[in-house]
């Protein structure tokens, strides 16, 4: 399913680089994809960007092209019920499609606006991280390493209310954020 919406409408959460920036995110969102279609959430400094096009390489040039504006860019694969179980079935699945075995990871959660998720952030990230290590073992046969700075591919759930949008961010477009 995750496949399928790589070539549909590439759908991306992002979030602006500071809460004092949300019209120069939004104004650099426009001109790097000028037929995009970039919905505020409801949630200060958080957009909602869709394009046609591969939703891996729209998140690339969104990291490229607007990188002082953003914090970062999650390329949605899934969305779901902002519920523990739907949330970490999709970031199990994701993480097992999305990251190879010779690739580091890190499992995070933000939580946004009105929902029901009732444990703390740190609680969830390790319960839904731990099950994303356990599906790769069993992939891979070998043991995943797990990094939680600058890992090599973050599976993200960017809790917005009631819905919540499953997706990843890789270090590699995040590099491109500061340029030297």
């Amino acid at each position: 399913m995750a496949e399928d919406l790589r070539h549909e409408i590439a759908k991306l959460i992002i979030t602006s680089a500071g809460l004092e920036g949300p019209r120069r995110t939004r104004f650099a969102l426009k001109a790097a994809v000028p037929a995009a279609r970039i919905r505020r959430t409801g949630l200060k400094g958080i957009f909602s960007l869709e394009a046609e096009g591969d939703v891996f390489e729209l998140a690339e040039l969104i990291h490229r092209e607007c990188w002082q504006w953003i914090g970062h860019a999650t390329a949605v694969l899934a969305e779901v019920e902002s519920r523990f179980e739907p949330i970490k079935e999709a970031a199990v699945r994701i993480g097992r499609e999305q990251i190879g075995k010779e690739e580091n990871f890190c499992f995070r959660i933000h939580k946004r606006g009105v929902h029901s998720l009732e444990r703390d952030t740190l609680t969830l990230e390790q319960e839904i991280g731990s099950e994303i290590w356990i599906a790769l073992e069993e992939k891979h046969g070998a043991k995943p390493s797990v990094r939680l700075k600058n890992p090599d591919v973050s599976v993200v759930a960017e809790v917005l209310g009631p819905i919540t949008a499953v997706g990843i961010l890789r270090r590699a477009w995040r590099e491109q954020i500061h340029p030297d």
